[in-house]
């Protein structure tokens, strides 16, 4: 019995030692973080649709998708008008492109396209479509904003009411908004959504968390009461699908298109006379 106990503390005295002994870990080691850690880094490598490189300040709460299109949000202007819109930086059948709402562009060929810095060039509007509020307008490079491919939602049914949405633009006099909501409706050849909007935010273009391009911004709401009172409602947005258009005639006016020159000009600073708000 006295062997046994005397065998027991031997060991136990042992075991002591060794833990007593083992060597502190080295102060050149961070500690392993928990499981549920998420390191959060100062800045993101994002690449454009050519593979050229942003990098940008690494905002976690956004997703890749909405850190993109913030890179490739611009303001589009009228060179013969007051007032300004919205439009995504894009590549398209291996073209520069801005893609924003028809009623942006009305009836001219060219329009002006605010980048960062004030950085501005002059882009040729190729393709037009007035029923279903979508323009094209090919451009040059736009050094201080990086594109994004051209990937366009073809689904219009239900199967897209609740699907989580995001759009940057350019509302009122603000500076680079990004937008929240959700498919609510589809009707009237539209996407009805529910997140803000208003003058300056049309054109804006609204994506899906995959990055697919499910339209543009093309108005909002207006709710009637009595004596013919119209009020705007801008939680409800009016999306035009691009799942409504002719990808082929989309196709052959970017691919033969030229680009116009740039030019270098300050953006637009002024308040919008037309924008989110159709008339």
């Amino acid at each position: 019995m006295f062997v046994r106990r005397w065998i027991k503390n031997f060991i136990a005295i042992a075991a002591l030692l060794s833990v007593g002994c083992a060597p502190a870990p080295s102060s050149s080691l961070s500690p392993t973080p928990p499981s549920d850690f998420v390191e959060i880094t100062q800045t993101v490598e994002v690449r454009g649709a050519f593979g050229d490189i942003l990098e940008v300040f690494d905002a976690p709460n956004l997703s890749l998708t909405e850190r993109r299109t913030r890179a490739a949000a611009v303001k589009v202007r009228s060179l013969l008008q007051d007032g300004h819109g919205s439009g995504t930086y894009m590549i398209a059948h291996g073209r520069r492109v801005v893609v924003t709402a028809a009623h942006v562009v009305r009836d001219e060929s060219s329009m002006a396209i605010d980048g960062r810095d004030g950085e501005t060039v002059v882009g040729q509007v190729v393709f037009r479509d007035e029923d279903n509020d979508i323009a094209f307008i090919v451009v040059p490079e736009i050094e201080s904003r990086t594109a994004i491919r051209y990937r366009p939602q073809t689904i219009y049914d239900e199967r897209i009411i609740g699907t989580r949405l995001a759009y940057t633009g350019f509302p009122s006099h603000h500076d680079l908004l990004t937008i929240r909501g959700y498919v609510a409706s589809v009707e009237h050849a539209m996407v009805v959504t529910n997140m803000f909007g208003w003058f300056g935010s049309s054109g804006s273009g609204v994506f899906d968390l995959h990055g697919r391009l499910v339209g543009v911004v093309s108005g909002v709401d207006v709710g009637r009461f009595g004596f013919g009172l119209r009020i705007p409602l801008e939680s409800i947005v009016w999306v035009a699908p691009t799942s409504q258009l002719d990808h082929e005639i989309v196709k052959i006016r970017i691919m033969t298109a030229y680009p116009v020159g740039t030019i270098h000009a300050f953006p637009g600073a002024a308040a919008p006379r037309r924008g989110g708000l159709r008339d």
